[in-house]
This record gives C-alpha cells, structure tokens and sequence, in this order.
C-alpha cells in the first residue's frame, strides 16, 4: 500500500503495541526512532499512538489503484465494512476497522 496523506496523526488504542503493529504491517509505514520511543512516519510526520477509546474520524488517503487496494487488504486478513463510496475525482471509498476498533476511510483510485 503507498499511503499519502492521514488527516489525523494522533491514533487511539487500547494496546499500543498491537496498533503499532497493525499501523505498521498494513499501511506499509516506516519506522523511526529508538526501539524504546519508535513511532511511524506518514508525509513527513509522526504518527503516535495514544491509550483512548476508537474512532471513526480517520482517514487515508492511498496512491493505490482500487483492484492494488482490494488485494492488499486480502492479503493482510482486513475485512471492507459497508459499501464502496464513489468519491470525486475519479477515487473510490473503502471503511476498514484497524486492530483497536477505529473506523479508517481509505480513498483510493478508482
């Protein structure tokens, strides 16, 4: 996955490592930082995770093709919630949930 933009860089979870992880394996995010106060890189800037309840405010948006987008998600186990949303521009909509419960949009190309 090629993540761009995140319009939130501050992620609520309940166990920061498994989110870390999550964020981590599945967006294709780099890692920075010491072992003991690693956190991830999307656009130039850090993205940290904090002990709180989900969200449904998270939103991604992907250089990925729809069909690059569907196979990735397949390969990592992550299930689409609802409906594909058409969106301007030629991108497509997909809801996801991430390790913590957080509703994340994912817009791609269509």
């Amino acid at each position: 996955m090629k993540p761009r933009k995140l319009n939130i860089k501050i992620i609520p979870a309940t166990d920061i490592n498994r989110a870390y992880r999550f964020w981590r394996d599945v967006f294709d995010l780099p890692q920075s930082g010491h072992e003991s106060g690693r956190h991830l890189v999307l656009d130039g800037e850090d993205i940290t995770f904090v002990n709180g309840k989900p969200t449904d405010t998270l939103e991604i948006l992907v250089r990925d093709h729809q069909e690059e987008l569907l196979k990735h998600l397949r390969n990592n186990f992550i299930t689409i919630v609802g409906n594909p949303e058409e969106r301007f521009g030629n991108k497509i909509a997909f809801q996801i949930n991430d390790s913590e419960g957080n509703t994340i949009i994912l817009e791609a190309n269509k």
